[in-house]
């Protein structure tokens, strides 16, 4: 059965290059199969890279073979039984012999490519704006990912190398502790690069933030070490209950309140005390619709309380008849109008 639109909202890289409607596409582009991808990347925004991505390989094992026309084929053939002895029989037998072992060891070829690139490739998760989704990473470690977020890690981990994954956007990990005594060995170290940060974890739960240049990791409960990418030597260790922010060059560590700050993975929102900047720059990261003030003072206003995140018409509902504006959403331009009442 033909898979809806709606289905590829949070597709992987592994379920498009599995697609046969998508391979089509890519392979032998219709007008129907046209129409039915553009209105799927214009739907979900967030799935370009992972659909760029499935295109190049799909293309890069794309083979052209030449066909001869029927009457062609018959011409050559009276051409080569005309031409043909019975000394030359077992010459011919040689070449077709030759043609089916280039053709098996072609077919062993790819199947052997096709299992090195089963093994050893490299997982992509990528939310689209406005859904959440939870993961099970092959050491059995949990992943929430935030709206308009990615995680990118390899399909198998084996016993030599350290558990790695790249995060982009939000995500709150809980991440499953391997190292019980002795000395620590690469396949029990855990590390999360995200923008110019490494984390590094023995068995913990924290949340990693990476918008808009700036990069905040904030521990739940565990132990985790900070380092940046460019000054390996120098590291940070956060304890449960502590925040910290990489921005502009620098490291800065403080307490706050993780549980408030983790919520989001729940469907909701606390806010205490918080620029309303802060809470459209927070929409769009999550939505994709940019602010629009007709007076930039309601920008400046503050708010403090709890709002529901997984229903974006509530959240601006909430928003607009707590700070007493009004809020339209413009689909066109994508920007969220805001006035006063």
């Amino acid at each position: 059965m033909d898979k809806q639109i709606s289905d590829y909202q949070s597709s992987t890289l592994e379920d498009l290059i599995n697609d046969e409607s998508f391979m089509l596409w890519v392979s032998q582009p219709t007008e129907e199969l046209d129409s039915k991808w553009n209105t799927i990347q214009q739907l979900y925004p967030g799935l370009a890279p992972i659909i760029r991505e499935g295109k190049e390989i799909i293309l890069s094992l794309h083979f052209e073979t030449e066909v001869l026309h029927i009457k062609e084929q018959q011409n050559l053939w009276h051409t080569i039984a005309a031409k043909t002895t019975l000394n030359r029989k077992p010459q011919r037998k040689i070449r077709l012999w030759s043609r089916y072992a280039a053709a098996a060891i072609l077919v062993g070829v790819l199947f052997l490519a096709g299992l090195l690139y089963s093994t050893f490739k490299q997982i992509t998760v990528q939310t689209p704006y406005g859904q959440l989704k939870t993961l099970t990473l092959p050491d059995g470690s949990k992943v929430t990912l935030n709206a308009n977020s990615k995680i990118k890690y390899d399909k198998n981990w084996d016993n030599d190398k350290i558990r790695e994954v790249w995060v982009e956007g939000e995500a709150f990990l809980e991440v499953n502790h391997l190292h019980k005594n002795g000395p620590v060995k690469n396949h029990q170290r855990f590390i999360v690069h995200t923008g110019e940060l490494n984390v590094e974890v023995l068995g913990t739960s924290f949340n990693v933030n990476d918008r808009r240049g700036r990069t905040e990791v904030a521990l739940l409960k565990g132990k985790i070490r900070l380092a940046l990418n460019t000054e390996k030597e120098k590291s940070l260790i956060l304890a449960p209950g502590d925040i910290v922010e990489y921005i502009g060059g620098s490291l800065n560590k403080k307490p706050i309140n993780v549980a408030e700050y983790t919520s989001w993975k729940d469907g909701k929102l606390y806010f205490n005390d918080v620029p309303v900047s802060t809470i459209f720059n927070y929409f769009e990261d999550i939505y994709g619709y940019k602010a629009k003030v007709s007076d930039t003072k309601i920008l400046t206003r503050k708010l403090s309380g709890t709002i529901s995140s997984r229903n974006e018409k509530v959240f601006l509902e909430t928003v607009a008849r707590t700070l007493n504006i009004t809020i339209t959403k413009d689909t066109d331009s994508h920007k969220l109008i805001i006035k006063a009442n």
